[in-house]
């Protein structure tokens, strides 16, 4: 590794070096580190000099100093053992490098996980340097890795024993739920401060010619005018691949809607209007095959606000559904699995579209769409997920699989949107919130209003203010009334 690659992607402006320095640390892609950017760019507007640590590779804001390397690699020729040992001390030299070099930081702030080894790097240059040393939970490295290989693993035993090192070494915790920190008291016996995800900005949708030109950036031309043909609902849903996500369970959800929107669509008259459903569903899925970027919202001229219809069916059926245009945004390591799983689909009025969006263009494309799922299970159920609160700063109503944390701390049922377990729930709650589109019913307006709500509620700098900043500086505040 190169001397300059431990100072990638610097801002152009002038660095103020009279101010304290603090240090925001992921085993992972700076890029896709929301939190850690948030916290970056928190401390950097508190007078402090923030500097984010992390693995090469995606692109962050160039207000934002950085300090990154190139991830770890062993060669698949040796065996796990060997490989895994090599992986582990050439992340311990990389770090170490890039500690080395680094001005005097009085506050390192390391996110878990992944936090093992780098949590030994960071204590040890804070005892050196007189520094304090926080650590961010945003779950349990064990409980992720035995999602795939079982409790009794030696590699989940391993990151278990990991997580209690972590928890030792550092001088102060935060968490981020409830749940969390009481877990943490528990596990551990070490005290936390609650610091809950918050959007950061509003996320405001576009009007017009921009609006028209996002679209056209994101989707593709042929998917763009696709959309155009058809009064689609715009759902989107945010993934890593991971397996505390179910995508099977969604696309079960997808083909009940189908079916329901299928017989919604047969008893509608006169015939004429369902071939001509039937054959724009056709087009529109043809030009997702020709486009592998982001679909859109549907007819631009169809007013996003109208009337809305104040009675829906509870349970069975709904006399008017409109297709679906579900975008799926994100890279991960199961992605492959399901491009091949949702090619086999014959799906009449549901067409799913997998992407890549620009930092930039994602927030704008949330706040074009009708409403989110998540379908984040959590390997603890003690952790939040964060693609949550952006679709609420979007304004959008969720529907997220249900686990106690979940609907104790962030998604409020039928208050800011709803719940589920299972592939029926699920596609009823579509059915429910879509029905009658594009004005939809006035329990649709009532979780948008909820989940505007919760920008207004309280902001990430409020949360930030209260309950980070005082560890940067120093001060013990775990035990301090979490709000």
């Amino acid at each position: 590794m190169d001397d300059e690659d431990a100072e990638q992607m610097l801002p152009t402006e002038e660095i103020d070096t009279t101010r304290p320095l603090a240090a925001f640390v992921v085993m992972g892609d700076v890029g896709r580190s929301p939190r850690m950017l948030r916290h970056a760019q928190a401390a950097k507007d508190r007078q402090f000099r923030a500097v984010l640590v992390g693995y090469q590779g995606t692109p962050v804001p160039t207000d934002v100093e950085t300090r990154t390397f190139l991830p770890a690699t062993a060669s698949p020729h040796l065996p796990k053992t060997m490989a895994t040992a090599l992986k582990f001390l050439a992340t311990v030299f990389s770090l170490a490098k890039v500690f080395w070099k680094m001005p005097k930081a009085c506050t390192v702030l390391l996110q878990a996980p992944p936090a093992f080894p780098a949590a030994l790097i960071c204590w040890l240059y804070t005892r050196l340097m007189r520094a304090t040393f926080v650590v961010d939970w945003h779950n349990y490295g064990d409980t992720i890795l035995a999602m795939e290989l079982g409790n009794d693993h030696m590699m989940v035993k391993i990151a278990r024993a990991g997580d209690g090192i972590v928890a030792a070494l550092a001088d102060g915790n935060l968490c981020v739920s409830k749940a969390l920190k009481l877990d943490l008291q528990r596990r551990f016996g070490k005290p936390a401060t609650v610091l809950y995800d918050r959007p950061y900005v509003y996320y405001e949708a576009p009007e017009g010619k921009e609006r028209k030109e996002l679209l056209e950036r994101c989707l593709g031309a042929d998917s763009y005018q696709a959309l155009t043909h058809r009064q689609a609902a715009l759902a989107v849903t945010s993934t890593s691949w991971t397996v505390d996500e179910d995508f099977d369970l969604l696309l079960d959800a997808l083909k009940l809607y189908d079916e329901a929107a299928h017989e919604a669509l047969r008893a509608t008259k006169p015939r004429s209007r369902r071939s001509s459903r039937l054959r724009t569903g056709l087009h529109a899925r043809k030009a997702v095959h020709r486009e592998s970027d982001v679909s859109g919202k549907g007819d631009p001229s169809v007013p996003s606000f109208g009337g809305s219809h104040d009675t829906v069916p509870a349970q069975g059926c709904f006399d008017e559904l409109p297709d679906i245009w579900l975008v799926v945004t994100g890279k991960g390591p199961r992605q492959k699995e399901y491009e091949e799983k949702v090619k086999a689909l014959d799906l009449k009025h549901v067409v799913i579209q997998m992407v890549w969006v620009q930092a930039e263009d994602f927030p704008l494309l949330l706040a074009t769409m009708d409403l989110g799922i998540s379908m984040h299970s959590s390997s603890s159920g003690l952790d939040l997920p964060m693609k949550v609160v952006d679709m609420f700063a979007a304004g959008i109503p969720v529907l997220a699989y249900q686990y106690e944390c979940i609907e104790k701390e962030l998604v409020h049922a039928n208050q800011n949107g709803c719940l589920f377990k299972n592939a029926e729930e699920l596609s009823h709650q579509l059915q429910r919130l879509l029905c009658y589109h594009p004005q939809k019913t006035a329990f649709y307006w009532t979780l948008k209003e909820g989940a505007m709500a919760e920008f207004e509620r309280k902001s990430w700098e409020q949360e930030w203010m209260f309950n980070a900043m005082p560890m940067l500086l120093g001060l013990k505040c775990a035990d301090r009334v979490d709000t």
